[in-house]
């Protein structure tokens, strides 16, 4: 079933194609253009496929969705409890030290809020070149 899942745009779109030249010669008799009868099921095939792709990406963005609020809602409790702590340990730390760490926590707080799928995609393109060497240093 996961090979099946994995690579479904090509199996679909290979038996599209069988679906497309065979429904003409079985079920049609020689008396009907076969390429009318061939086009007229590729664009059935086609709208079928568009009907199924449709249904696959609504689920697994809405997937993606849950996960990633699943993820904000874990890291906005780690920070509210970070954020507790820090607020206990900065009782006898000068007022401007204490002010710049809640502007931190505030803006760390509002980043988790925005995260989102684009948020994410975009991270990923303007730190590849962070991740990549990462996984480098991993592998070693």
């Amino acid at each position: 079933m996961k090979h099946f899942l994995n690579n479904i745009e090509l199996i679909l779109s290979g038996v599209g194609l069988i679906v497309i030249f065979a429904i003409p010669k079985l079920f049609f008799p020689e008396s009907v253009s076969w390429w009318q009868v061939a086009g007229i099921t590729a664009i059935i095939v086609g709208l079928l496929h568009g009907v199924i792709f449709w249904i696959i990406r609504r689920r697994q963005r809405k997937v993606r969705q849950e996960a990633i609020e699943e993820i904000r809602g874990m890291l906005q409790e780690v920070i509210n409890n970070q954020l507790t702590s820090i607020s206990l340990s900065t009782a006898g730390l000068e007022v401007q030290r204490v002010k710049r760490i809640s502007e931190s926590v505030s803006r760390i707080s509002e980043l988790i809020g925005t995260l989102s799928e684009e948020s994410i995609t975009n991270w990923k393109k303007k730190y590849s070149d962070v991740i990549e060497s990462l996984k480098r240093v991993d592998e070693l």
